[in-house]
């Protein structure tokens, strides 16, 4: 049986080692921001078949360069695999190139939230009213905005994604003054927004792995405090698993609608990363997905559920379509983003042997360092991420706020320059 070649798109480490290790014969398609090379890579990037290198996933001629020579080489690929959400839309465009795909726009539906929510309401799931903003200066339909979606408002970068340039905006505030200031991460390239009714209810996660549109993972988490909270440092950012057997029927609930947004949106592999409102009446609203395992801890976290590294796992899945059984490492496993209470440079960072040495931390991922800058720009500006893990509910919810105090992240702020 021949080894399957896949396209792996941008620096994912851990995900590469996995496949190589079960025998993938992999092209690496790396740009600009990825911080790599040969010797950082080791014997796992000197395992690829060949490593591209683009300046963008935006660059339509670039990702068509790579086509031409994947073709040229005879290279049979099964899979382009698409890890970091600046890839997404370059890594769909790639399988179009190759023949592996032929919804010329579904790709964008995974990115523009737009496109997805248009999708997702036609297959008759319930998600907020939206209206588009393409043009910052066009008045009239950011009244008509104002207008048909009440008076509490989101308004958020049309292909954004992990809350950045996330912006409320409440009763009083003007929204074409909000609009006209917009501040874009710089990483974002199109600057038209999607502005939404603000839903009331519990956010929830959900991140899952799929094979040939079969759940061969689902697992539902909740989050300490909601995301939009994040923009107070004082809040606590996270979340924790639900455990399936004490959630038997919102799992069902949920699951049952994302089966309906994965067929709306032609998602049937891989993993993916939902987040939906719990609405006080107990009807559940889409808010948005994305076709990879979702960011900051929750790899970490998975790590814990599965009993084993997220990465292997999805990699057999990519490879085999198999999926072993979720081992917990405890009943109640969850994790923290710890992160200073003001802008500034880190003074002080927790150690690894006092995180190694505290008792129920499972595992941490360290961001920053000392004497890097703390910006606190947005609720994805991620510094240090503990994973946990407990036997009751109780005895989690008190460990995670013990550790976020015991392993407090220090700055000073920093001097302006006069002159």
């Amino acid at each position: 049986m021949a080894e399957p070649e896949i396209v792996l798109c941008k620096w994912q480490p851990e995900l590469l080692a996995a496949l190589v290790d079960l025998g993938a014969r992999v092209h690496l398609v790396l740009d600009r921001f990825d911080r790599f090379d040969e010797t950082a890579g080791g014997e796992t990037a000197a395992k690829c078949e060949r490593v591209y290198r683009i300046g963008s996933f935006d660059s339509l001629e670039e990702l068509a360069a790579v086509a031409v020579d994947l073709r040229l080489r005879g290279a049979a690929i099964e899979r382009v695999v698409s890890q970091s959400e600046l890839s997404q839309s370059g890594a769909r465009y790639l399988e179009l190139l190759l023949g592996l795909g032929d919804d010329a726009i579904g790709h964008v539906a995974h990115r523009d939230k737009r496109l997805m929510k248009q999708r997702v309401r036609a297959a008759g799931v319930p998600t907020a009213r939206f209206r588009s903003i393409a043009d910052p200066a066009d008045r009239e339909a950011i009244a008509t905005a104002r207008r048909e979606l009440g008076p509490r408002l989101i308004a958020k970068p049309a292909a954004g994604f992990g809350s950045m340039s996330t912006v409320r905006v409440g009763p009083g505030d003007d929204l074409a003054e909000v609009i006209s200031g917009f501040s874009f991460d710089p990483v974002l390239r199109s600057r038209q927004l999607i502005v939404e009714e603000f839903v009331t209810g519990e956010e929830i996660a959900v991140d899952a792995i799929w094979a040939a549109g079969r759940p061969l993972s689902f697992v539902v988490h909740g989050y300490h405090e909601p995301r939009l909270n994040q923009t107070e440092p004082s809040s606590m950012d996270g979340s924790w698993i639900l455990p399936r057997q004490d959630h038997e029927e919102l799992y069902a609930r949920i699951l049952a609608l994302q089966l309906r947004v994965n067929e709306a949106l032609g998602i049937t592999d891989h993993a993916t990363h939902m987040e939906v409102f719990l609405r006080p009446d107990g009807e559940i609203v889409f808010s948005e997905i994305a076709n990879r395992v979702g960011g900051g801890w929750i790899p970490g976290m998975l790590d814990a559920h599965y009993g084993r590294p997220v990465w292997r796992v999805l990699a057999e899945v990519i490879l085999h379509g198999t999926c072993p059984p979720a081992e917990p490492v405890h009943r109640y496993v969850g994790a923290v983003h710890v992160r200073p209470l003001r802008p500034g440079t880190i003074t002080h960072f927790p150690p690894d042997a006092e995180l190694a040495a505290y008792r129920g931390v499972l595992s941490w991922r360290s961001v920053r360092k000392l004497g890097d800058r703390a910006r606190l720009s947005h609720p994805s500006d991620y510094y240090l991420h503990i994973v946990l893990g407990a036997e009751t509910e109780a005895e989690f919810s008190a460990l995670c706020a013990r550790a976020v105090k015991r392993f407090a992240i220090e700055t000073e702020p920093e001097l302006r320059r006069t002159g």
